[in-house]
Parts: C-alpha cells; sequence; structure tokens
C-alpha cells in the first residue's frame, strides 16, 4: 500500500527594499495556501519557490512558516532587526554645542559626530527671534532634539555634550530618536 504526502500549506515572507530603500519583510501572499515546491538560485542568494494549488507564483520568498502566528513573529523580529540596524547606522553623538546671538536671534549650532563614521554634521535651533512663528518652529524643533537625547529640561548647552540619539530624514526633514546601543 503506497500513501501519497501532503504538501505542507502555509505562509511565504520576502525580504525586499521598499521605495525609501529600507530593507523590509513582507507576506508574499496573504493567504494560507502557499506550499514550497523548489529552491532557486538567484543573484541574491538561495530564494524559494512557492505555489498556490497548481499555480506556481512568478514572485520567490525567502522563508517559510507554516502557521500565520509564526509568520507575524519572524516579520516582526525581522523588521525590527533592520529596523535597529538603520538606527546604528545614523546613530550620533553630540560634540559640541554653540550659542550666537545675531540681533534679535539667538541660535544654538550644535555638532553632532556619526558613530560609525565619524563624520561630524551641525545642526542649528532658532532659540530667539522677531517673529514667534519662527521662534516657536524653532524651540519645538529643540524640543524634540532634546527629548531623543533623553534630557527633560536643560540649563547649559554644556548638558549636551556626550549624548547620543539617532536620527532619520535629511536637512530640514530630520526626526531625531532615542537610541539605546
Amino acid at each position: 500500500m503506497r500513501s501519497e504526502s501532503t504538501p505542507v500549506r502555509g505562509y511565504g515572507l520576502t525580504l525586499y527594499r521598499d521605495q525609501d530603500g529600507h530593507d523590509v519583510c513582507g507576506f508574499l501572499d496573504g493567504s494560507p495556501v502557499l506550499v514550497p515546491t523548489r529552491t532557486e538560485k538567484t543573484p541574491e542568494g538561495r530564494r524559494i519557490r512557492f505555489a498556490e494549488g497548481k499555480r506556481e507564483l512568478p514572485q520567490v520568498g525567502d522563508i517559510f512558516c507554516a502557521n500565520s502566528e509564526t509568520a507575524g513573529l519572524v516579520r516582526d523580529a525581522l523588521n525590527e532587526k533592520f529596523g535597529r540596524e538603520r538606527d546604528a547606522v545614523n546613530a550620533f553623538r553630540v560634540v559640541s554645542a554653540n550659542l550666537s546671538r545675531r540681533q534679535r536671534y539667538l541660535f544654538l549650532y550644535v555638532g553632532i559626530a556619526n558613530m560609525q563614521t565619524g563624520s561630524v554634521d551641525t545642526v542649528s535651533f532658532t532659540l530667539e527671534a522677531p517673529d514667534e512663528r519662527v521662534q516657536r518652529d524653532g524651540q519645538a524643533k529643540f524640543g524634540r532634539f532634546v527629548d531623543a537625547l533623553g534630557l527633560t529640561e536643560i540649563a547649559d548647552s554644556d548638558m549636551l555634550l556626550g549624548r547620543a540619539a539617532t536620527m532619520g530624514g535629511t536637512g530640514e526633514a530630520r526626526i531625531f530618536r532615542r537610541w539605546l546601543s
């Protein structure tokens, strides 16, 4: 008597780069009916070919999970890992802080050194300005920066020195976040 094996059905996950160039893990297909059929060698390495019923999917995946809970945990864990790696690349330490008064403006220039490359960049904050909106925006931006450094209030700019954080975005679109090494 010959028994026929039943293929294991489950979820396929794939690793890819999103529109911003970030590594991401996502479901290849949201249905639990995928069956891994074979592995293929691609320029990115070995990938899994999946079938849905008798139809082979045009996309290839990287991970197969037999149940949705495991697939969700794996996806979340990989996306968290990728996020930590992005944060580490953008982690910085404050190396200088200088106040500058020009007419009725007060600026704070903060030197930040990338922790991986050592390259130094300067971010500036408008703390006082004759225009209330400019001052409010500058102080709000500085407040988010101070919060990312783990401070609740600041009495002297020297309190910033040696503090670390991470950031996303560039130029005026920078978003500062706490960073735990």
